[in-house]
């Protein structure tokens, strides 16, 4: 982004925009500046619930999140004086069991700005006052209470040595890639205020957890803390009273969210393997115990576990379960192996904690209307109830696209199944503009609601587009057959099956075929690139973070371990499969494009490094094809900074109307009032477009 792009945002920000006094569609200002709510946690008592909700700063650039605590008595937010604005910003909390107050996460008033280690601060409610407990040498990254509130565990890098730290800033530096600061844990006591090692070496620690009745601590070990190296880990389990960890699992996959059962006997986990132990597979929960190999629950049932926990008597689980549109909450008998299905609807059921104490769940549903409220349900047969308000203007304030489900036959007479968005004030028989927007992952998929400023599907539905996600195969919430299919080819079907949806749309006189438009970030960037050279159909394409080759891809991403199935083995063992890397890549092809692309980055990208969309952009722009390459400053793989999320949805609402309109679209700044959009500006070339792109 230029400084002169960057300047208007910044200034236009200082200026007030009237409420509109009818509803209305979202803009791309609008889109970036929804405040986003995380890190819910109920007070044992029930009392208080805090959360962290973001807002966006155009003048500093910045999205923060800002600590929020209802008393749910009267719905009001309570102040807390004790802490500066500051404090209030970035960290979660964890209650204390009593629910006399938490802990928060903050750099002390001393530290010096280049040396920001946060620590562990606890915040009494009574007193109104709070208390600096830890200082340790490295940042506190993860907190456990004991349940009786007597301690508490905390992970952190392990410290390195003064010697090994200016060997990193003297000039050379360790590849972010190859970059490892290893965790390990420690355990605060309240009573003496010390902290001890209780699990450190030659290794790293991911996701603890502390059993019910505080006797143990569940860890993840892997080898190191490179990205990669979370499928070589096991689990272990180490007890306070004489602090030996003990080995539960040994193999060479990934357990997530170790968790032991009430009684101490079974371990549950999440992993993507079958079975037999077998890699590759959708994500299942686990039941291990210390003389039986794991049992893989609901192995034949087409969904993907997101979450679980176990249920306050330990002879069941609660499962988040997705399947493929739709995440929502289930619970499984074990010894009657029966699944009852908790909540239900077109829902994404998200940001899922359970409290074992008081039975009490917790909660995020991001709808078609909203990006998700917290809810609570204490009562299985009550269901969920709203926590929080923050999107209760809405109907007042803005028009939402309709969404829902589709389906078609893809081939070898497979079910495919899609997220349709229609535009706002869609008439019945019209045809219209269709975006095609394929998910990320690309073990994932689209899910209902969707609000991603990436994305931006109510700006688009605002802006007359219809828009279709395919969740193709390749994706979760399908089942195993379906997940596997990209094993050997990862574009075997999965294109095929996207296009089938847009023939689809098209067949059933629902999409404009002259006025198709492609969209994707991430694994739905590395589609884009698929598509661009396997047909001409598209007007214009955005591809954000997409491969190009796969080869070198392999060696330059922080995420290899997947590809090894989907191309059967690395390009660096012996009878290497290079030519299947070769063969699905995109810049194979390169050559055949000729839809107007524009293409988008991030500079500091390690999952799918720039390189991938230098290689892409040089490609399409040696044929003589309409293309550009941005790339943004100091982002990581999904950008970050409000004024570059703004700058793509405004660049591609201006290829796009270039392009597959023949109309111009006026970039939207903030403190800009809303207009709605008209016809636009006829263009005769693809020049105007270009041009108009050039400078939202």
């Amino acid at each position: 982004m230029t400084r002169a792009v960057l300047l208007l945002i910044l200034v236009a920000s200082l200026f007030g925009v009237r409420a509109d006094a009818e509803p209305r569609p979202m803009s791309p200002v609008d889109i970036v500046e929804i405040p986003r709510l995380s890190d819910g946690a109920l007070s044992p008592d029930g009392r208080y619930f805090a959360y962290l909700r973001s807002s966006t700063r155009w003048t500093e650039n910045k999205i923060i999140n800002e600590l929020r605590l209802i008393d749910r008595a009267s719905g009001a937010l309570v102040d807390i004086p004790a802490l500066s604005k500051a404090d209030k910003s970035d960290s979660r909390v964890w209650w204390r069991p009593d629910s006399s107050g938490f802990i928060l996460l903050k750099t002390p008033d001393a530290a010096a700005s280049d040396d920001q280690k946060r620590q562990a601060f606890f915040y009494h409610l009574e007193r109104e006052e709070q208390t600096q407990l830890t200082t340790h040498g490295e940042a506190i990254l993860d907190i456990e209470w004991l349940p009786d509130g007597s301690g508490f565990y905390f992970v952190s890098a392990q410290q390195q040595p003064a010697d090994d730290r200016a060997l990193l800033t003297d000039g050379w530096i360790i590849p972010p890639f190859e970059a490892n600061a290893n965790r390990e844990i420690w355990y605060f006591d309240l009573s003496d205020q010390t902290a001890r090692p209780v699990v450190s070496g030659q290794f790293s620690v991911r996701q603890i957890s502390v059993s019910r009745d505080g006797a143990a601590l569940t860890y993840s070990r892997v080898p190191d803390h490179r990205f990669d190296s979370l499928f070589r880990g096991d689990v272990f389990v180490v007890h306070r009273d004489d602090n030996q960890s003990v080995r539960w699992t040994a193999n060479a996959h990934w357990e997530a969210e170790p968790q032991l059962s009430p009684d101490g006997q079974s371990l549950a986990y999440i992993a993507t393997v079958n079975e037999d132990g077998q890699p590759f597979y959708e994500p299942k929960v686990f039941i291990k115990t210390a003389d039986r190999e794991p049992e893989r629950l609901l192995p034949r049932m087409a969904m993907e576990a997101l979450s679980f926990a176990w249920d306050q008597t330990g002879e069941g689980v609660f499962i988040l379960g997705n399947t493929g549109l739709r995440a929502n909450l289930y619970h499984y008998e074990l010894n009657s192996e029966t699944l009852h299905q908790i909540t239900e609807g077109d829902q994404n059921v998200t940001s899922w904690i359970y409290d074992a104490r008081t039975d009490t769940h917790i909660a995020r549903i991001e709808t078609a209307a909203s990006p998700g409220e917290f809810q609570i349900m204490s009562d299985v047969s009550e269901g969920f109830q709203p926590i929080t308000s923050e999107y209760a203007h809405w109907p007042d304030t803005f028009l939402t696209p309709r969404q829902r489900s589709v389906s078609w036959r893809g081939r070898w007479g497979a079910r495919i199944e899609g997220l349709l968005v229609y535009p706002i004030g869609y008439q019945e028989g019209k045809r219209y503009p269709l975006v095609t927007i394929t998910h990320g992952g690309p073990q994932t998929s689209a899910r209902f609601g969707t609000w991603f400023a990436s994305n931006y599907l109510p700006v688009l539905a605002g802006q007359g587009y219809m828009v279709l996600l395919p969740n193709h195969r390749g994706g979760t919430g399908y089942g195993d057959r379906f997940m596997r299919d990209m094993v050997g080819r990862y574009f075997r079907n999965a294109h095929h099956d996207v296009m089938d949806g847009i023939d689809a749309m098209v067949d059933r006189g629902l999409a404009d075929p002259d006025q198709l438009i492609a969209m994707g970030w991430s694994a739905g960037g590395h589609m884009v690139n698929k598509l661009i050279t396997h047909t001409d159909r598209f007007k214009v394409a955005s591809s954000g973070a997409g491969a190009a080759d796969w080869l070198s891809m392999h060696g330059e991403s922080d995420s290899r371990f997947a590809r090894q199935f989907i191309f059967g083995g690395t390009p660096w063992q012996r009878d290497a499969p290079r030519s299947r890397y070769a063969q699905d890549s995109p810049l194979r092809n390169v050559w055949r494009v000729t839809t107007p692309t524009v293409f988008f980055v991030g500079e500091n990208d390690r999952r799918v490094p720039p390189t991938q969309s230098i290689l892409m952009y040089r490609g399409v722009r040696a044929t003589g094809t309409p293309t550009v390459l941005y790339q943004a400053n100091n982002e990581p793989h999904n950008f970050r900074k409000p004024a570059n999320q703004l700058f793509k949805i405004n660049t591609e609402l201006s290829w796009y109307a270039g392009f597959a309109l023949g109309q111009r679209f006026e970039p939207v700044l903030p403190g800009a009032a809303y207009q709605a959009p008209s016809a636009g500006l006829e263009l005769t070339d693809a020049e105007g477009a270009l041009e108009a792109s050039s400078s939202p």
